[in-house]
């Protein structure tokens, strides 16, 4: 029997290590002031939409009825897109490479793997990947911070991308979706983890190779890594990177891929429908590379923000079903 469900610290150990590859992969070029405000806000809205539900997420087509079957809809072919998208972001792992899309594809294949297990074995994943990528971020900010230019990290302007880039950390509040086995405090506290580190690895990485670097580069914290110097010494540590990365964005599309297997099943689906939404994002990739990112950030606020807490009101408001 596949593991189908999560307890409250897997759910947001396994958003955190989801959101640090979006953290690593697209916001170390924004300002580290921006991208602290911008993370804490998406956190309070992820953290707000959570609250208002239970363990077991709201079906949208029993608590909307025929208008909640289109919602699903859109939302699994929203899901799919954001899927497709984000196997792209595997390549900010292994810059030199290239745009090559193996690496997503093999990713997807893992994932479409991890949606057939269930988001219980996938999340028990994310807890580990969760410590790992946490640790070796923190490793590569001290060893940078000898080499900081203190005049680097003050303000700067907002820049025109920074709302739609930092949305996409609400990409993982899919996570609501998955359903739980029972609440407990003290699991959200990776949820407001990830407002400090992601500042952290964007200060950090701003603060070595100026703003100005930073904004240039494709993936500006692998530059910054390439230049990490331990006692004098250039430290080749781009590797431990691109594995952090690398597990990141599996969690990320496997959160993705239980997502649409859980969406789907709302709408009566059977269990591959997670798998064949991987296949269908593989075949996807290169054009949702150019979807958008106000697009994504909007689709994610509706979807997995907004949505899901009024489903939850509506099916509050329709009480218990009969009894047979």
């Amino acid at each position: 029997m596949p593991d189908t469900s999560l307890g409250e610290k897997s759910r947001w150990a396994f958003y955190f290590a989801a959101a640090s590859a979006i953290a690593a992969a697209a916001l170390c070029g924004l300002s580290w002031l921006w991208v602290l405000a911008g993370a804490a806000v998406c956190c309070a809205l992820i953290a707000g939409a959570s609250a208002a539900l239970g363990p077991q997420p709201p079906s949208l087509p029993k608590a909307l009825g025929g208008a909640g079957r289109l919602l699903a809809l859109l939302a699994l072919a929203y899901t799919t897109l954001a899927l497709a998208f984000c196997a792209n972001l595997a390549g900010a792992a292994f810059p030199r490479v290239g745009n090559a899309p193996a690496l997503g594809w093999t990713l997807l294949a893992l994932a479409a793997w991890g949606a057939k297990k269930g988001p219980g074995a996938c999340a028990a994943a994310g807890g580990v990947v969760c410590l790992l990528a946490a640790a070796l971020y923190v490793g590569l900010l001290l060893l940078g911070l000898g080499d900081i230019a203190w005049a680097n990290l003050l303000p700067r302007p907002v820049e025109p991308t920074a709302a739609a880039k930092l949305g996409l950390l609400l990409l993982p509040a899919a996570v609501v979706y998955l359903p739980g086995r029972r609440q407990r405090r003290g699991g959200r506290k990776w949820l407001w983890a990830l407002p400090v580190l992601a500042a952290a690895l964007a200060a950090v990485t701003q603060g070595v190779l100026t703003p100005t670097l930073a904004a240039a580069a494709p993936v500006p914290l692998y530059l910054f890594t390439q230049s990490v110097r331990l006692a004098g010494v250039v430290e080749r540590l781009e590797p431990l990177l691109s594995v952090a990365m690398t597990m990141g964005c599996f969690c990320l599309l496997s959160l993705l891929a239980c997502t649409i297997q859980a969406l789907a099943a709302q709408l009566g689906a059977g269990p591959w429908a997670g798998t064949a939404g991987c296949f269908v994002a593989a075949a996807a990739m290169s054009p949702a590379a150019a979807a958008p990112l106000w697009l994504l950030t909007g689709g994610a606020l509706i979807f997995y923000v907004a949505l899901p807490p009024f489903a939850a009101r509506q099916a509050r408001r329709q009480g218990p079903p009969p009894a047979p």
